[in-house]
Parts: C-alpha cells; structure tokens; sequence
C-alpha cells in the first residue's frame, strides 16, 4: 500500500503539471490568451503567495478563464509576494493600469475589471463571488466596456 501512494503523488503532480502547460497558462497570469485585437477589459488580479483570499479566488478565476478565451478580456496578475517592486508598477503601466495601480499597490486578494480605454472599475472579484458570479461579471464588463467604445466611437 505504501508503494502505491508512493507512486500516486508524484504521477498526479506530473498529471497536473501536464494538463497546466498544455491548456495555455503561464505562471504569471494564470493565462495567456491572445486575441486579434486589444483587450477592452483588463481582468487584474492583486495577489500574493502568502494571501488566504488569494488561495480561494485564483482556482476559481482559474476555471471561468477559458470561458473567455475568445472574449476581449486580458487576465493579468501583479504579484506582491515580494513586496511593492518597481517591475509590478511597470508591468500594470503596460496593461494601461497606470490610474488604479497607486491606490491599490500592495493589497491583495482581488481581482478588478477594468475598463482598458477609460481606466473605470467596472467591478471587483472577491472570494464571495462563486464561479458563476465571476462568469457573469466579467461577462457584464465586456458589454459595459464595449457599450462604452461603441459610445465613445461614435
């Protein structure tokens, strides 16, 4: 019995591992999903290793991601684990967070979606949003955020 659980561990992790790279996702963001255009929503997540919420909130984020492969949604993570670098202030810059990033530096356990033309917050994801909560307000986002271009374009 012994050996089995030996044996079952490391495979599960290899599994994991596994089915990690093949979807796409890279360490940093969670995901990686390129689309043929800009974003309108920038979904960023404040996170931390050593946040509780963030330990909730990131698999859930994690399963609706691919519900919005196709969709104009950016998912991005500015991890905090160590500390406030200048690299995270850089990196929220060039996903045009440069409005929101001083007001929110350093919390974590988070996610806001952000209106990439305009800088609004649009909403913020909590670990008391459920999955379904998640899909439905990143979905309103979207429409939000393209009800406003589409005003703005006019």
């Amino acid at each position: 019995m012994k050996r089995v659980k030996t044996f079952i561990f490391p495979a599960v992790l290899v599994i994991g591992l596994a089915v990690f790279a093949l979807t796409g996702r890279d360490a940093a963001s969670g995901a990686d999903y390129t689309l043929d255009r800009e974003p309108e929503v920038i979904a960023a997540t404040f996170s931390s290793a050593w946040c509780s919420s963030c330990k909730i909130l990131k698999p859930r984020l994690a399963e609706v991601m691919p519900d919005f492969a196709d969709k104009p949604v950016k998912f991005v993570e500015l991890d905090f684990t160590f500390g406030e670098r200048g690299d995270i202030e850089d990196q929220a810059r060039a996903e045009g967070l440069e409005q929101i990033y001083p007001r929110f530096k350093g919390a974590t356990g988070f996610t806001l979606l952000v209106d990439r033309e305009t800088g609004e917050i649009l909403d913020s994801l909590t670990v008391s949003y459920d999955k379904n909560a998640m899909r439905s307000a990143i979905a309103q986002a979207i429409a939000i955020a393209a009800r406003n271009e589409a005003i703005d374009g006019d």
